[in-house]
């Protein structure tokens, strides 16, 4: 590869600072998201990006996805290949790892956007568009799409991967949260010619949740071979987005609806004297059992590295 390798920025940590955030109802919402969540290892697990390493996975990174198993397997120095499965990314960034069931269907997401009020016009599921949600909705869907995607423009779009991760999270649904985000990962990285072609940048999209797969599987001979690469601090969601919504409300008069499973966090989701709003989803279906995979995972061989990120955005 002679072109730049390039950390894109995307793949945030979430917001860290909640003593910061004086609107109980918002402190509520971050807090259930960073500690409480299906996700909340994935969102709020800050760590350092080694550049070699990231380097040595994304310009080896082959899609090696069969038997129903998304993965993608890379080469590090030594000649090790290392597959990487959506069961490690189940494991590793800690999303549901047993009794998944199917993804919710179009009409389970027009139901939940509807419920939670949703106020854009001729809704169809596709990219849906956070700024049309309730102020809480919208700092939940702003949060995940800084997280979750690989996006550098369009930050109010929310894509139908990322919707069914929301509809997950807001009814406690054990889907396959792994092979959504794998599924994405796979995407972004493309062929691999197109990644080590002469002269082409290379950009690495999802290096948080790389760089937590790599300090997880590396051994400490291979960890070793990296040990004055240069490092880099993660991205981390910005707090002027809480700041504005709280200040402004674009959808006045539209109230804060709860999902049922939200209903039972012992948190204030609700600004103080507002009424609970009932609203339910339809019951999930069972997914079929998941395919044995040909090997089994890597043996963790290190603890994420939780340094706090300093980033300033």
């Amino acid at each position: 590869m002679a072109g730049e390798f390039i950390l894109t920025k995307t793949n945030h940590v979430s917001f860290q600072n909640l003593q910061a955030i004086t609107n109980l109802q918002f402190c509520a919402w971050a807090e259930f998201l960073n500690t409480r969540s299906l996700v909340a290892y994935a969102l709020s697990t800050p760590v350092v990006l080694c550049i070699d390493q990231l380097t040595a996975l994304y310009t080896t990174a082959t899609d090696t996805s069969e038997n129903n198993v998304r993965s993608f397997s890379f080469v590090v120095p030594g000649g090790r290949t290392i597959r990487v499965t959506e069961h490690d990314f189940n494991r590793i960034l800690h999303f549901p790892t047993e009794n998944h069931v199917l993804d919710p269907k179009t009409e389970e997401i027009h139901a939940f956007f509807t419920l939670i009020r949703s106020q854009l016009p001729n809704f169809f599921v596709g990219e849906f568009l956070k700024h049309y949600l309730p102020k809480p909705w919208n700092f939940f869907f702003h949060t995940l799409i800084h997280v979750f995607t690989a996006k550098l423009t369009n930050l109010h779009g929310i894509p139908l991967f990322l919707q069914k991760i929301g509809f997950a999270i807001a009814n406690y649904r054990h889907i396959n949260i792994g092979r959504l985000v794998i599924d994405q990962v796979i995407l972004c990285m493309g062929p691999l010619d197109e990644r080590t072609g002469i002269n082409e940048n290379v950009l690495c999209f999802y290096p948080r949740f790389l760089q937590l797969i790599l300090n997880d599987i590396l051994t400490d001979d291979e960890r070793e071979t990296f040990a004055d690469e240069e490092t880099m601090k993660c991205m981390k969601v910005k707090s002027n987005a809480i700041t504005a919504l709280i200040r402004k409300n674009h959808l006045p008069g539209v109230p804060t609806v709860l999902t049922k499973y939200l209903r039972t966090v012992p948190l204030p989701l609700l600004p103080p004297g507002e009424q609970v709003n009932e609203g339910n989803i339809p019951q999930p279906e069972l997914a079929p059992e998941p395919q044995q995979m040909d090997v089994d995972p890597e043996p963790s061989a290190a603890i994420p590295d939780h340094e706090i990120a300093t980033h300033n955005l």
